[in-house]
């Protein structure tokens, strides 16, 4: 029975540091990413980072917004708390997506594409800047959970767009696109407010029906249309941003991040 727990400690023991070495290089490689954009964007990040692990500690610690303790499996417990950071950050960028949206039409043309020097700061700048400064947290906060958390198409997606953000912020390219692309968080609150229901066993009640419905429909509309428009106005207006190189994996990238979201469709 002894030698069994001390075997069992050992081998959590084990796992706790392999994460943490783990986390150490992905938060690393994240910090350097980082250091390379304006000092602007490098506070926005970092602060953004720093905020939701902070939260996160306070949800940990209080228990605030979650059911009574013992409720629920450690790794539910968990998620519920990403879940509740991942709907803070859902309503950040859809209020961000409408300002963002209140730039167009972008004079000229080509600013919505490519950045010029008098014209580097916008809306879409800062909000991109909290968008990937949330993805940070929670690709580290994935890494670390990785036992309990399974689905590998989330860190596939958090590290596309992290990369693709990263990029676009550097030059302050592609403005245009990221109104719409913030707008597809729509779906997210349904999301976590089903998978809410959901981990509480009430899938038979009204919230849970009313909230796979609305998800559904936004994740129809935002994802899959409006993800979809988004895109085919990317190629359309290929002559904007044609010349720079690396937007043309930045378009490969999204058109993923859009064939990702196809398959969150039929799931």
């Amino acid at each position: 029975g002894d030698q069994h727990t001390l075997e069992k400690e050992m081998m959590i023991s084990s796992i706790s540091n392999k994460c943490l070495v783990e986390c150490s290089v992905v938060t690393g490689g994240l910090l350097y990413l980082t250091l390379q954009q304006e000092r602007r964007c490098q506070h926005l990040v970092l602060g953004a980072t720093a905020s939701y692990a902070l939260l996160y500690l306070i949800l940990r610690s209080s228990h605030l917004l979650q059911p009574a303790k013992g409720s629920l499996s450690y790794a539910n417990e968990t998620e519920w708390r990403s879940r509740i950071l991942a709907t803070l950050n859902a309503i950040v960028l859809i209020g961000g997506s409408a300002l963002c949206f209140l730039e167009w039409p972008y004079q000229p043309t080509s600013e919505g594409w490519i950045g010029q020097p008098d014209h580097i700061w916008s809306q879409s700048c800062l909000f991109a800047s909290l968008f990937v400064g949330y993805l940070h947290w929670d690709l580290i906060w994935l890494v670390w959970h990785r036992r309990e958390q399974t689905d590998f198409s989330a860190v596939i997606h958090h590290v596309l767009f992290i990369s693709v953000t990263h990029y676009v912020l550097s030059g302050i390219f592609f403005k245009r696109p990221f109104a719409w692309l913030s707008f597809t968080e729509l779906s997210t609150p349904f999301l976590n407010i089903r998978w809410f229901y959901a981990a509480r066993n009430m899938k038979e009640g009204r919230g849970y029906f009313l909230s796979s419905f609305l998800f559904a429909i936004t994740f129809l509309l935002t994802r899959v249309c409006g993800y979809g428009l988004g895109m085919l106005d990317i190629l359309l207006s290929y002559s904007e941003w044609k010349e720079n190189r690396g937007l043309h994996l930045v378009a490969v990238g999204l058109g993923m991040g859009y064939a990702l979201n196809l398959f969150w469709s039929v799931k």
